[in-house]
C-alpha cells in the first residue's frame, strides 16, 4: 500500500536524474560523433597519402628495373620544378655539383631517354627535354642501323626525324635508339618509335614524326648517367659516396636476384 505514494514521492527525483542523464548523454554522443567525424576525417587523408606513396613506390621499382638494363652507373634525381614557357621544355631537379652532376650528362626515366642536363648548381640542375624546339639528338634505326637525328618541336607536339630521303628505308613503328655518336649519349638507349611518314612533293626530304619513349609528361623520377667517371673523381669524398647510393641500391638488388636465380 505504501509502494504508490514512494512511487510519487520519489517522481520528481527520479525526472530529474533521467533529464540530467538524457542531456549528458545526448552530449556525450555529440562529442564523439564530432571526435568521430574527425578521426575519419584524418584515415582518409592518411589514405590519400599512403596512396600517393604506393604510386611513387611503383614508380621507383619501374625506374630502377630499368636501371638493370644500364652497364653504366646512376643516380637518382627528382624534378622539382617544371618550365610554364610553352616553347621552352625544361625542368629542374633536385641534384647538382654537390652529387658530381655535370653539364650534358644524359637523363632517362624508365622507359626512355628524357633529355639531358643543360646547366648545374650547387644543389639543383635545369634540364633540356626532347621536346625542346633547341634540342637535337643522334639516333639510329634499331631495325637497321640507319643513323639520323631527332629534334624536338614544342610541347605537344611529335619528335622530328630529320635529313632522310623519300626511299630511306624506314618504316612506321620502327624504334629509335641512341647512336652514340656526338659523344653524350651512350649507345642504344630507348628515344622513340616512327608514328607517321608523309612525302611532302618538291620536298628532298621525308616528314617523320617520332612518339617520345620517355614519359615526358608524367615521369617524376629520373636517372642520371654516370659516364664521365674520370671528372667525377674530382669531386669530395663524401659528394660521391652520396651519388653513387642509388647505384650501390641496385647492385645489391641485382645480387639477390642473382641469388634467387641460382
Amino acid at each position: 500500500m505504501m509502494y504508490p505514494v514512494q512511487l510519487i514521492a520519489s517522481f520528481p527525483s527520479d525526472i530529474g536524474d533521467w533529464t540530467t542523464d538524457y542531456f549528458q548523454s545526448r552530449a556525450d554522443l555529440k562529442e564523439q560523433n564530432d571526435s568521430l567525424k574527425a578521426t575519419q576525417l584524418l584515415s582518409s587523408v592518411r589514405l590519400q597519402r599512403l596512396q600517393a606513396l604506393e604510386r611513387e613506390n611503383m614508380r621507383l621499382h619501374e625506374l630502377l628495373g630499368s636501371s638493370f638494363r644500364l652497364s653504366e652507373r646512376v643516380l637518382v634525381a627528382e624534378l622539382l620544378t617544371i618550365d610554364s614557357d610553352p616553347f621552352s621544355q625544361q625542368v629542374v631537379i633536385n641534384r647538382g655539383e654537390r652529387y658530381a652532376v655535370f653539364e650534358g650528362q644524359p637523363v632517362l626515366d624508365a622507359s626512355g631517354v628524357m633529355g639531358q642536363v643543360m646547366s648545374v648548381s650547387r644543389f639543383s640542375s635545369r634540364v633540356i627535354l626532347l621536346t625542346d624546339p633547341s634540342h637535337a639528338i643522334p639516333v639510329q634505326v634499331n631495325r637497321n642501323g640507319l643513323r639520323s637525328i631527332v629534334t624536338g618541336r614544342g610541347l605537344a607536339k611529335p619528335l622530328q626525324l630529320e635529313h632522310l630521303p623519300h626511299n630511306a628505308d624506314i618504316r612506321v613503328g620502327d624504334s629509335l635508339v641512341t647512336s652514340g655518336l656526338g659523344g653524350r649519349f651512350p649507345v642504344g638507349y630507348p628515344v622513340g618509335t616512327i608514328t607517321a611518314i608523309s612525302h611532302p612533293a618538291g620536298k628532298p626530304f621525308a616528314r617523320i614524326q617520332v612518339q617520345p619513349a620517355a614519359d615526358l609528361d608524367t615521369s617524376r623520377e629520373v636517372l642520371l648517367v654516370l659516364t664521365r667517371t674520370d671528372e667525377a673523381s674530382d669531386a669530395p669524398d663524401e659528394y660521391l659516396a652520396e651519388a653513387v647510393e642509388a647505384v650501390e641500391a641496385v647492385e645489391a638488388v641485382e645480387a639477390v636476384e642473382a641469388e634467387g636465380a641460382e
